[in-house]
């Protein structure tokens, strides 16, 4: 059982510890990009403001889940934004099935589909009717 009460603040020496760890690795991980290019090339792609927690198999598993998340909702509002410009609607256009597009998946199905997700509708994707 805790009591409740914040852990106390680490001392210096495991701070310098804590320090000489992180600097252990990344002197490793400088070894590997030096024989290794392609590991440099990869981990200049990463932006670190992303990372939260220990960049290991599991953190970098967390992270891909979260930007292949991000990315698949963005092309799905691109998608959803090409559609109504192609249609030459403004923003908040109604698709055919007459709900807004507000109310289509912010995520695009395996078959690149913007499904309606109002119970009852059967409108199987977001459709705009030119103009």
């Amino acid at each position: 059982m805790t009591s409740g009460c914040p852990a106390p603040a680490p001392t210096y020496a495991q701070q310098q510890m804590r320090a000489g760890t992180i600097a252990a690795g990344l002197r490793h991980l400088l070894h590997y990009i030096q024989s290794e290019p392609a590991v440099g090339q990869a981990l200049a792609l990463i932006d670190t403001d992303d990372l939260r927690g220990p960049l290991d198999g599991a953190g970098l598993q967390l992270l891909l889940h979260e930007i292949e998340a991000e990315h698949d909702r963005c092309a799905a509002l691109a998608e959803r934004d090409a559609r109504r410009q192609e249609a030459g609607h403004l923003d908040g256009a109604a698709c055919t099935c007459g709900h807004s597009d507000t109310l289509h998946t912010r995520h695009m199905t395996e078959d690149d589909r913007l499904p309606c997700h109002r119970p009852g509708c059967r409108c199987h994707d977001l459709i705009f009717e030119l103009r």
